[in-house]
C-alpha cells in the first residue's frame, strides 16, 4: 500500500511539473522559413520546369529539361535571428553557396568552382513552398524568371 501510495505522488508530481513547464518557442523568422521551404529537412532538390524571359514564357531545351539544382542547409543554421546559409549544387556540374537575404525576399548565390572564378547571382523570390520554387533575375537587361518544382 506504501508503494502504490509513493507511485501515485510521483505520477501527480510527474504530470504537475510537466503540465506547468513552459518552452520558449521562438516565431519563425521569414528567412527561417524561406530556407526551410528551399532545403526541406536538410537537402532538397528541385527541377526546372519553366523559364521566361521578359514575361514570355521559352520553350525549354532537351538540357533545360533536365535541369536540376540541390539546395543544403548549412547545419550551423540553428540560430532563428542568424542568416540562413547553405550550400548547393546543379546537373551542370557547379557547386556554390547560397544565402537568403533582404528579409526573405531574395536569394544570393555564389558560385565556388567556375573556372573563371566566382559568380554571384541575386533572385528575387517571386514565390516558394514545399512543392514550387519561383525565382527572378536580371541579367544583360533581360529580366529572366525560373520555376522550379520539388521532387
Amino acid at each position: 500500500m506504501k508503494t502504490l501510495l509513493t507511485s501515485f505522488i510521483i505520477l501527480s508530481s510527474l504530470f504537475l511539473f510537466t503540465g506547468c513547464s513552459k518552452t520558449a518557442d521562438v516565431p519563425e523568422t521569414k528567412e527561417a522559413r524561406v530556407a526551410r521551404l528551399l532545403t526541406g529537412v536538410g537537402n532538397r532538390y528541385w527541377r526546372l520546369s519553366k523559364v521566361y524571359l521578359n514575361n514570355a514564357q521559352q520553350t525549354l531545351t532537351d538540357s533545360q529539361m533536365k535541369y536540376t539544382k540541390t539546395y543544403t542547409a548549412d547545419p550551423s543554421n540553428v540560430d532563428p535571428n542568424n542568416s540562413k546559409t547553405g550550400s548547393f549544387t546543379n546537373s551542370d556540374g557547379y557547386i556554390g553557396k547560397w544565402k537568403i537575404i533582404s528579409a526573405g525576399d531574395q536569394l544570393y548565390e555564389t558560385f565556388t568552382n567556375n573556372p573563371a572564378g566566382p559568380v554571384a547571382n541575386y533572385y528575387i523570390i517571386n514565390e516558394i513552398s514545399e512543392t514550387l520554387l519561383d525565382i527572378e533575375y536580371t541579367a544583360n537587361m533581360r529580366s529572366v524568371r525560373e520555376v522550379y518544382f520539388a521532387y
